[in-house]
């Protein structure tokens, strides 16, 4: 296991902007953790990765500095924005500030598009003082239109990228219907998970090691590093983050698992594995069927499946289940004459596919710490 230092405190936490609004709008650096989370727990378009936590613990598993920009009305003394940003700084690399790695979206959240602004120049701001070529801001539908105004600024170049969608489904108020609402294929499918045996069980840090047998292993199969387990230690220590892991066994063996968070009304699913062995039996099938479950008994209105790419097959098997396509952009703006195209990074190779199993394990973190997908 790679050794996982806690991150350095921040040279630049009590650094302050002042943006020249017409309202007045200070940026700080500074705010407390209680007044974020009240902020993004009022704002309906705020996701699970705007949580103080969240980036907390990207930060400390994966020794990276993390900034909390927060604009604040001075008329008001009140937040009416926030941004956290990490510095990503690979070895040999583009340094760049990103809302945030390892995640879909996390990207401006504010009342308007004078603090979303005012985030935004004082993002580039930091990223001048920090000497980053690019500032990467991984949004969702909202704020789409706000980023097509601001194509140039000083001397940045701006470029939009959607290789990635999200997928989304609205939920219904009960599992029966939820039951109704699937397709005859699916049902089958999830009928013969069951018939061969495999019964889910949700619950917390008891069923972690589980789950990441599972989720190591498959992601070994896919070519990609995997995360180091402290991260979802971490994150299920969280005081603030509502997490929840899902396992599908087939004769009490792990097969299938995932790991979702729950925030304003939306259950998301950030991590989904199965193992290859056990695919006939459809263990998969029972696991979206059991998160969409535990999204109704939880009083969600909405289940995130996560990102794809749009002609990828996991995205068909996601739509198989109702979800629907919704905008995902990462805006990119460069320092002249550098430019980013997130496409640069990749998950996947191949040699990493025959890789021993537990030296995966072993040296995966290493190397996903500076993959910022």
């Amino acid at each position: 296991m790679p050794i996982i230092r806690q991150a350095p405190r921040l040279k630049y936490n009590s650094l302050r902007f002042s943006v020249k609004t017409a309202n007045m709008i200070e940026i700080s650096t500074n705010t407390e953790k209680k007044q974020w989370n009240q902020y993004a727990a009022e704002n309906v378009a705020a996701k699970y990765s705007h949580l103080f936590d969240w980036g907390e613990c990207l930060a400390t598993t994966y020794s990276v500095r993390i900034f909390r920009l927060a604009a604040i009305n001075t008329q008001t003394n009140q937040i009416c924005g926030i941004l956290p940003l990490v510095l990503f700084d690979p070895p040999g690399k583009d340094k760049r500030l990103i809302s945030l790695p390892y995640t879909d979206a996390a990207g401006i959240l504010a009342d308007d598009s004078e603090s979303g602004r005012s985030l935004l120049l004082a993002a580039l701001t930091l990223a001048d003082k920090l000497g980053a070529d690019h500032v990467e801001l991984r949004q969702d539908r909202a704020l789409q239109s706000f980023f097509q105004q601001q194509k140039t600024i000083d001397s940045w170049c701006y470029a939009p990228h959607h290789f990635k969608t999200g997928l989304l489904r609205p939920l219904p108020a009960s599992v029966d219907t939820l039951w109704a609402d699937l397709s005859s294929k699916v049902r089958n499918q999830i009928r013969k998970a069951e018939r061969c045996g495999c019964i889910a069980k949700a619950g917390g840090v008891e069923l972690l090691a589980d789950f990441y047998a599972v989720f190591s292993e498959n992601m070994r199969d896919l070519g990609s590093p995997v995360h180091a387990p402290e991260l979802f230690q971490s994150l299920i220590d969280s005081e603030s983050l509502r997490t929840a892991i899902i396992v599908i066994y087939l004769h009490a063996k792990p097969a299938a698992a995932a790991f979702v968070l729950l925030h304003n009304e939306t259950l998301y699913n950030p991590w989904a594995s199965s193992l290859r062995r056990y695919r006939q039996f459809c263990p998969n099938m029972l696991l979206y069927l059991s998160m969409l479950e535990y999204a109704v008994n939880n009083y969600c209105t909405w289940f995130d499946f996560g990102r794809s790419s749009p002609d990828a097959p996991a995205c068909r098997f996601k739509l198989q289940w109702g979800a629907k396509m919704e905008p995902l952009g990462w805006h990119v703006f460069s320092r002249k004459p550098h430019d980013w195209d997130p496409r640069r990074e990749s998950l996947e190779y191949d040699n990493w596919k025959s890789i021993d199993l537990e030296r995966s394990r072993q040296d995966g973190p290493a190397i996903r710490r500076w993959i910022s997908l």
